[in-house]
Formats: structure tokens, C-alpha cells, sequence
């Protein structure tokens, strides 16, 4: 079916001869090389050590609010602040060390910012 007069032809499936395949290019650019990355020790321990504190700071919030352990009064809102505050990003850097230490598609120590 033709439409508004263009004229379609149909694409040939095989390749002109004397052309080489997109495969047989062979690129040497240094730009498209991924670089082996040094896995960033310490902002990993720092990650753990921010999750443990943060787990620690839940732990001591829970303790304030069922009265098992006795201090000043609504302590148990700032310790469960400061639980979120450093569980969170120790959670996501620790999530992501792991899944680049397992090999996962699409995470490597790359994304892991180094200190």
C-alpha cells in the first residue's frame, strides 16, 4: 500500500560484498576501556561501622520508649534520630559494596565514593 506517493523499498538482508561487519571493527580506544577499580577499604568499614551505630542507636530508642532503660525523658526521639541519620547511608553503601563484591550487573567499587 502506498502512501501520499512515497515509494518504499524493501531493505536487502544480505550485506553488500566488500563491507565489513560492525563485529570486525576493532577499536582501540582507551576512552571505551573500563578501569579495573581498587576496592575503597575504608569507605566500606565506614558504611558497616554507620550501619552498626545506627542499628545500636535503634536499639537504645526502643530501650527508652518500652522504659528498660531509665534517662532523661523523650531520649528515645533523638537516639531514634540519629538511628536514621547514620543507618541509612551505611545501609545503601553497604548494599551497594556487597552487590559489588558478589559481581552483580551494573555494580561495581566505581560507585562507591572513596575517603
Amino acid at each position: 500500500m502506498r502512501s501520499r506517493g512515497v515509494g518504499y523499498t524493501q531493505v536487502p538482508n544480505e550485506e553488500p560484498k566488500g563491507r565489513k561487519r560492525d563485529s570486525e571493527y576493532k577499536i582501540d580506544d582507551q576512552r571505551f576501556e573500563a578501569l579495573t577499580a581498587e576496592i575503597p577499604y575504608a569507605s566500606v568499614a565506614l558504611a558497616i561501622g554507620l550501619m552498626i551505630f545506627g542499628i545500636l542507636c535503634f536499639v537504645l530508642a526502643w530501650m527508652h520508649f518500652t522504659q528498660q532503660l531509665l534517662g532523661k525523658e523523650q531520649a528515645e526521639f533523638g537516639f531514634m534520630f540519629l538511628g536514621i541519620l547514620t543507618f541509612m547511608p551505611g545501609f545503601y553503601h553497604s548494599r551497594l559494596a556487597y552487590y559489588a563484591w558478589k559481581g552483580c550487573r551494573g555494580y561495581t567499587w566505581d560507585k562507591i565514593p572513596s575517603y
